[in-house]
């Protein structure tokens, strides 16, 4: 059995990408009937709700992050898990996001902004390395032992120029994000024919009913409404031959299920790599800077500051602000 989550980051910011990722574990086999393993309690003894000094923090990310904060527990999560699987953790952003990304070149949109342009990090940030290895090292320990397998992670930033041409095509934001939220679902479809997949989303911009565009979206060959409500719509996607795809969307479930709280980890992550680099770009260009983390109001006063560098610059809005 295979349970997914999808979250995003960055929805309603002025400045920087919107990040949409997507995760998936394989579980023993439930019964039809019987509720999904929590893996919070399967995993207890390599991940916790907090940050505790030994296990990985997993949590919706506004728990774990904050400027205050700082990046290390999301950081030190986020690469602990890449670390369970093949291959090294990445050793810089570009890196990452060649690893994450369901595209090839999947770092190549940066050079379209002049604040990313040949510019990188070097991977991890603020986190301890050795920690990271360490933690990754349990939690392939006790994956293997509850018989729990994180099987990978997408995720998809979409940055401003490709945000408000999205905006111009389907003209509502809402729109564009689902329709990155659909690509994940059907990857994680596609990718597993012979397995049951419970897959659970944050709900998408306040709306109730989704039929319609998860038959134009993810084009499965029937859908089965099982709930609608104001807190939570359930949906069975049926395709030629192999198990369904269970969907359920509801209000606050980066705080409610393990796969889509590691989500949230990984969008806000690389939200926060984007936004370091763009930051310290326009810090490079004017000492007394203070750095934005791009939403509405602070964005403003943030355009404000940076008013004759973008003239002196010749920025294009296209490149930095959203239209919506």
């Amino acid at each position: 059995m295979i349970l997914a989550g999808l979250d995003e980051a960055g929805y309603g910011p002025t400045l920087g990408p919107l990040v949409v990722s997507g995760t998936a574990f394989r579980v023993p086999d439930a019964g039809p009937d019987d509720p999904p393993p929590d893996l919070w309690q399967v995993l207890q003894g390599a991940a916790s709700r907090k940050p505790d000094g030994q296990r990985i923090a997993v949590d919706d990310s506004k728990n774990l992050y904050s400027s205050a904060k700082g990046l290390e527990a999301l950081e030190e999560g986020v690469l602990s898990f890449l670390g369970a699987l093949d291959g090294p953790i990445p050793a810089d952003f570009r890196g990452l996001l060649k690893r994450l990304s369901p595209a090839a070149g999947g770092d190549q949109y940066l050079d379209l902004y002049p604040w990313y342009r040949g510019q990188d990090l070097k991977l991890p940030a603020k986190a301890w390395a050795n920690r990271i290895r360490i933690a990754a090292k349990r939690l392939l320990e006790h994956q293997e032992a509850s018989g729990v397998r994180f099987l990978g992670v997408r995720a998809v930033p979409l940055e401003v120029l490709e945000f408000n041409q999205s905006i111009d095509r389907t003209g509502s934001k809402a729109l564009v994000s689902f329709h990155i939220v659909t690509a994940l679902l059907r990857w994680i479809w596609k990718s597993h024919p012979g397995e049951r997949v419970e897959a659970m989303v944050d709900r998408q911009g306040g709306r109730m009913r989704y039929a319609p565009l998860l038959y134009q979206k993810v084009r499965p060959r029937g859908i089965r409404i099982i709930l609608e409500s104001e807190e939570t719509s359930v949906y069975e996607l049926t395709r030629d031959s192999g198990p369904p795809l269970r969907i359920t969307f509801t209000v606050g479930c980066d705080g409610k299920w393990f796969p889509v709280a590691l989500a949230s980890m990984f969008c806000k992550y690389l939200r926060e790599l984007h936004m370091s680099l763009f930051n310290r770009y326009w810090a490079g260009r004017r000492g007394d800077l203070k750095p934005t983390a791009g939403y509405a109001v602070d964005a403003r006063r943030f355009l404000e500051d940076i008013a004759a560098l973008r003239r002196e610059l010749a920025i294009d809005d296209a490149v930095l602000i959203r239209k919506r």
